[in-house]
């Protein structure tokens, strides 16, 4: 996907758009939460250089919140077969079965930390009872800090602004080095909110083969 190889060249695709560049990429940031070859990062920096801070943000946020929720509401309807799909077994196995007492905290803190397997989360999610009114805070409140910051480097390497460039960065490290120094914790406390395979409820319908 040579679009995608370089800012400048998924700049240059989007501004042939015109006047509907905005959607465009509003459409292109919602995709990537289901499509995982599409690059999320390189998208949200972008944002930051085509419309600025807090312009790429309200954009990269929106596309963000409403490809969640639509991969989470798939994710409930079709069930698990659904979700095998585009999420490894691996995946699914270390994060399905939270308890739901603690399954909030748990999606918060990795939605919240990078380098944590977002988009393939909200999949996961949607294989459980959590609600979609809970879930949609959870997305609100823990992954639009991540597309603020990554809107912010955009925008600063593209303005030339290395103040806003350097505050961006730095909070993105804070944030890298805090999951390293507690990521054994955050392992266990995940380990430990699972349900154990004897108090598993049986598979509903939508969990069989479609």
């Amino acid at each position: 996907m040579e679009i995608f190889a370089t800012l400048d060249t998924l700049k240059s695709f989007l501004l042939q758009f015109g006047a509907w560049t905005p959607l465009v990429f509003f459409l292109l940031q919602l995709l990537q939460i289901i499509v995982a070859p599409i690059p999320g990062g390189t998208v949200g920096l972008v944002g930051g250089a085509l419309f600025g801070t807090f312009g790429g943000f309200l954009i990269s946020a929106s596309g963000t919140v409403v490809g969640s929720i639509i991969v989470f509401i798939l994710a409930k309807r079709f069930g698990r077969p659904f979700v095998m799909k585009f999420v490894s077994s691996e995946l699914i196995e270390k994060y399905d079965h939270i308890k739901e007492s603690r399954l909030n905290t748990v999606l918060f803190l990795i939605f919240l930390f990078p380098l944590f397997p977002d988009d393939m989360l909200c999949f996961i999610a949607g294989l459980s009872t959590m609600p979609l009114k809970t879930f949609i805070i959870i997305v609100l409140l823990a992954r639009t800090p991540s597309v603020f910051i990554n809107t912010m480097i955009g925008a600063g390497i593209m303005d030339d602004n290395p103040t806003q460039f350097i505050i961006a960065v730095s909070i993105y490290a804070v944030l890298i080095a805090v999951l390293y120094f507690n990521r054994k914790r955050l392992d266990a406390f995940i380990h430990h909110s699972k349900i154990k395979t004897l108090e598993l409820p049986p598979p509903k319908e939508n969990d069989k083969e479609l």
